[in-house]
């Protein structure tokens, strides 16, 4: 099978699916018309995931992020993006942003939502946090969990995603039981909506985050005496989870004709504390 062939598939199992113009599922480097060994899944092809995916002898990489740092290929033209693509060329790896179907179709471009986004889906079905779902189950983004204090839920994000830390911010003598993915906190006039669903979470999770809209929020409510904290993984982190469930459903696609493996991108932050 094709490496093309696979992409084309994957693509049929994600309709219904409306095009946004050209989107984001492209070709990132290689050649899709060679016999794919087997597939790679991760949520951001790093030069150390490419490297594992070669080792492993698997030339077809699906990743959910951007590889050349959020710039169009021929934007990009420095040593490190040149070594990245030397590399797959001269190991035969194409890489494929499967990025935009994976989070699915809704307004605008559809009445209604017709697939799951499989990000904050799978992120759910990875957490087993199926029964705590509260609101829409097909892009699940708020959960009513079993009460917890905010440094066991902390050290639970820490294990589930697999971090080396977390930032914090707020009241750590918080009890957690409304938890909020509230998506990207970038400062625009999105925040005003994000800071009416901060109201309502004792746990706001983000992806991008300024500090000057949400967690400023956070830091007054605390202050304040609310129960609410803010624990800040970074965007990638957020999102490999639903990487690692891709592992589950394509199988349905593969049909065992060549390996999959999940790969984690990482956790790119490290941590240095304050010294005694």
């Amino acid at each position: 099978m094709k490496i093309s062939e696979l992409i084309e598939r994957i693509k049929q199992w994600h309709e219904p699916y409306v095009a946004k113009d050209e989107g984001r599922d492209l070709i990132l480097g290689g050649n899709p018309d060679q016999q794919c060994t087997g597939v790679i899944i991760t949520v951001c092809a790093t030069l150390e995931v490419l490297k594992k995916a070669k080792e492993k002898n698997c030339n077809f990489i699906i990743t959910h992020e951007s590889i050349l740092y959020g710039a169009k290929e021929e934007d990009m033209d420095n040593d490190v993006v040149q070594y990245k693509k030397r590399f797959m060329e001269e190991n035969g790896l194409c890489v494929w942003r499967d990025h935009d179907r994976m989070h699915g179709n809704g307004l605008p471009f559809q009445p209604e939502r017709k697939r799951n986004d499989y990000i904050f889906y799978g992120l759910m079905k990875e957490l087993g946090w199926e029964e705590y779902v509260e609101g829409d189950s097909m892009k699940p983004l708020w959960y009513k969990i079993p009460k917890m204090s905010a440094l066991d839920f902390a050290d639970l994000l820490i294990e589930k995603f697999h971090l080396n830390g977390l930032r914090l911010v707020g009241n750590l003598d918080s009890t957690i039981e409304t938890v909020w993915f509230s998506e990207h906190v970038q400062g625009g006039k999105m925040d005003k909506g994000k800071l009416k669903g901060g109201l309502k979470a004792d746990a706001i999770i983000p992806f991008e985050i300024v500090d000057f809209t949400l967690t400023q929020y956070v830091v007054d409510a605390a202050e304040m005496g609310q129960n609410k904290v803010l624990y800040e993984m970074g965007h990638f982190n957020a999102e490999e989870l639903g990487m690692r469930y891709m592992c589950t459903w394509i199988q349905d696609i593969v049909k065992q004709e060549v390996p999959v493996e999940f790969i984690q991108a990482g956790d790119f932050f490290q941590y240095r504390g304050k010294k005694a």
